[in-house]
């Protein structure tokens, strides 16, 4: 391979693993998700604001919500949660990993502390910032 062949296929390597411009995912996302065990679906909306090298993400899946703190390397958001139910406990941290595409978060997965499977989330952009 020739030299201006080589940087060639590293500049479009480095272009497809270009990451997420700082703020560029924020907004409110409508979410599809479905559980883990029993296989229920279910809908919502999830909001993300950038505070400082994190992400301050907020769920509102009927009258569940769950708040968490995300990061992102390179084009994945990987997300700590924990659910909150007015009147009543908090809920078990999990975890939640989604892809980044053209800058809007699309699909994942997600599980809470001491399960062994996951639930599968797909996120479409509503209102960006």
């Amino acid at each position: 391979m020739t030299l201006p062949r080589i940087a060639a296929v590293a500049a479009a390597v480095l272009m497809a693993a270009a990451p997420v411009r700082a703020g560029a995912i924020e907004g409110t996302y409508r979410v599809e998700g479905k559980n883990p065990s029993q296989g229920s679906t279910y809908t919502g909306e999830a909001q993300i604001k950038q505070t400082g090298q994190t992400f301050a993400v907020i769920w509102r899946i009927g009258q569940l919500r769950q708040i968490g703190t995300g990061v992102v390397i390179d084009n994945v958001f990987s997300v700590v949660f924990q659910s909150i139910i007015p009147g009543r406990a908090a809920g078990r941290p999990g975890i939640a990993v989604f892809q980044i595409d053209n800058d809007q978060i699309r699909s994942g997965i997600w599980s809470t502390l001491g399960d062994d499977t996951t639930g599968q989330e797909v996120w479409t952009a509503s209102d960006r910032h």
